[in-house]
């Protein structure tokens, strides 16, 4: 029993190696993935810091502070969770590491030992006699050739051997300085993951200070956020208000196009029913005529006979192009449109023409990819229910950017400005693509119009200032349903 475990163990660890060895090059892939993610939310939370510090001696933004703190301590949890991603991946790297050198030791001394056998052998056999011998002990002139190339063979093997164990000490000592190479990194993770602990509890106590702040200025954040939801209440019916006019107006056109296209395909159909009757009747008459020839001589009776003839098969045609005709008049609009790729969803009006579909599907195509409406700032509120405190919560619609006032905001897609309007001392631009409706509020001056094409850049406006005398701008994104939806789902990673 212990002579075959004896036998299937080294096969088995060589199973395991191979194994172990494939799996290597994804480890890497992952740690590049990771170290990337890792820049990302560094630059963020270098962004939130920077922000932060701008509006520190605010005594108004107390509520921006409060948001910053929040995002910041989000961010720096995602960064601390990558390093224990990164740690974890040193580690599986550093274990596969030191099995490849376990391996590569085991292969190394294999080799060397039958090397050295080898070169005792020769050592002991070295004498010019002793070839001589064997060469001349041939049985036949092809048993010597044989003999000659079964040398060769061997020197060769020789220099096999010798070439695999140099390279197999170079796969050891490459291994070996990975392997160092990893234990460094993973001493340097160790060291960032302690300074962002610590930093995180900073910025927990930052949080707890800002927290104190909002509870001396409660009245003050309340009526902030009394005055925050008024506003988006106001905004949000205008905007249902403005979506239900312009559905209304859409579904008018739709109906008066598809009344003048029935129209006329009527004038069409009842021209080709008045053809065909003609056609008819034509034929009858030929036919009548043919009979009334019927007792003249041959030759006039055959020309009456393919004269009715031709004008039957004219009739029986104008008869088949009417009743085509008709089976193929324009429906009117019904609950379901058929998309390009033969797929069908729901009805819009807003859809109802070529150009309003291509907005719909170019819009749903670049999910993820849009660019984004501003160049600069960060996100000091994003969407969802926020609570503040006990007795507050805070509803963002959208994404709230803090940044500086007059910054610019540009469209993010192709469509068309729907609607321009003012609420309280902000100004807000609707954009329409398709089903679709990008909404840009906080603004502190418009440049374009009412009913004017835009492209994804096309400037907008500028960003207006918030409550807090900073620079805020507001960017929505509306579905299909009218809902409004997390637009940072919609816009490319930054």
């Amino acid at each position: 029993m212990q002579k075959i475990i004896s036998k299937i163990l080294p096969l088995l660890c060589l199973v395991f190696f191979t194994v172990c060895a494939n799996a290597q090059p994804v480890s890497n892939q992952s740690k590049e993935e990771l170290t990337k993610q890792k820049q990302q939310i560094q630059r963020e939370i270098d962004e939130l810091n920077a922000s932060l510090k701008s509006i520190q001696t605010n005594t108004k933004s107390v509520l921006k502070k409060y948001n910053i703190v929040k995002d910041k301590i989000e961010a720096r949890e995602r960064l601390v969770n990558h390093i224990n991603k990164e740690m974890k991946q040193l580690d599986e790297d550093m274990y596969l590491k030191q099995v490849e050198i376990y391996r590569l030791k085991k292969e190394l001394d294999t080799l060397k030992q039958k090397y050295a056998q080898s070169v005792v052998y020769a050592y002991k056999n070295r004498s010019n006699y002793q070839y001589l011998n064997f060469l001349f002990s041939a049985q036949s002139f092809n048993d010597a050739i044989k003999r000659v190339n079964y040398l060769k063979g061997y020197r060769r093997l020789r220099e096999v051997e010798a070439a695999s164990i140099a390279k197999t000490q170079n796969d050891l000592l490459h291994n070996i300085t990975q392997l160092n190479t990893s234990i460094q990194d993973k001493k340097g993770a160790l060291v960032s993951q302690t300074e962002q602990l610590q930093v995180l509890e900073q910025d927990r106590k930052e949080k707890d200070d800002v927290v104190k702040q909002l509870r001396g200025q409660e009245k003050e954040v309340n009526a902030q956020i009394t005055k925050r939801e008024k506003q988006r209440r106001e905004l949000n019916n205008a905007i249902t208000a403005i979506i239900r006019r312009e559905a209304i107006e859409a579904e008018k056109k739709e109906k008066e196009r598809l009344a003048k296209i029935k129209a006329a395909e009527e004038i069409r159909k009842k021209q080709l029913e008045a053809e065909a009757a003609a056609a008819k009747l034509a034929a009858a008459r030929a036919k009548a005529e043919a009979d009334a020839k019927s007792k003249a001589d041959a030759a006039e009776k055959a020309t009456a006979e393919a004269k009715a003839k031709k004008l039957e098969d004219d009739a029986r045609k104008a008869e088949q192009k009417s009743v085509t005709y008709n089976s193929t008049m324009t429906p009117a609009a019904g609950k379901n449109i058929t998309l390009p790729n033969g797929k069908t969803r729901d009805y819009s009006a807003f859809e109802g023409t070529p150009e309003g579909l291509t907005m719909s599907i170019d819009f749903e195509k670049k999910r993820g990819q849009l660019p984004w409406p501003v160049n600069s700032g960060i996100i000091s509120r994003r969407f969802g229910i926020h609570q503040i405190n006990a007795y507050s919560k805070e509803v963002i619609d959208g994404i709230i950017f803090s940044l500086p006032a007059g910054t610019p905001v540009k469209a993010v897609a192709d469509g068309e400005v729907t609607y321009i309007g003012n609420f309280d001392e902000y100004k807000v631009v609707m954009v329409r693509h398709g089903r679709y409706v990008t909404i840009y509020n906080r603004l502190s001056d418009v440049t374009v119009t009412k009913g004017q094409k835009v492209n994804a850049g096309t400037l907008i406006g500028k960003a207006g200032i918030g409550d807090d005398g900073d620079g805020e701008f507001e960017f929505r994104v509306m579905n299909g349903s009218a809902k409004c939806v997390n637009p940072e789902a919609w816009l490319k990673p930054r």
